[in-house]
């Protein structure tokens, strides 16, 4: 009895998905990759589908080739670009100084908000206390 298996793969671009400049190494162009959801499933009889599962990927706009953006290679850029890149970078750098900076100002205020409060309260219980007669 002859019984056929193998393997079914499906690779479609996501809509509005990620995409990211980056050197291939399969091609060894400087391309986008783009995202892409990958469904594969294990078949029988060439119409059986035994089981299947989903995953997300990219894929080089030049030859195709699918693989994690970890795999891929830093993308090789002109002078115009890198300038650019340096300029996005910092200006990121800087807002994340500036984030960090309002989150210190904010839980120095709460602090201080804080330490008002109990000191009217600590207020209230004094004079509360000198309100009191003494008893002897």
């Amino acid at each position: 009895m002859l019984f056929w298996v193998g393997t079914r793969g499906k690779i479609r671009r996501v809509p509005d998905g990620q995409f990211e400049k980056r050197k291939c190494p399969e091609c060894g162009k400087t391309t986008v990759f783009r995202e892409c959801k990958v469904d594969r499933s294990f078949v029988a009889y060439s119409f059986l589908k035994l089981w299947d599962w989903k995953s997300t990927t990219f894929a080089c706009d030049a030859c195709c080739a699918t693989m994690d953006l970890d795999d891929t290679l830093p993308p090789e850029l002109s002078a115009r670009e890198q300038a650019l890149a340096d300029k996005v970078a910092a200006k990121e750098r800087a807002i994340a100084d500036k984030r960090r900076l309002l989150a210190a100002k904010e839980v120095e205020r709460d602090a201080k908000a804080q330490a008002d409060r109990i000191e009217a309260e600590l207020e209230a219980i004094r004079r509360k206390v000198a309100a009191e007669p003494k008893k002897k």
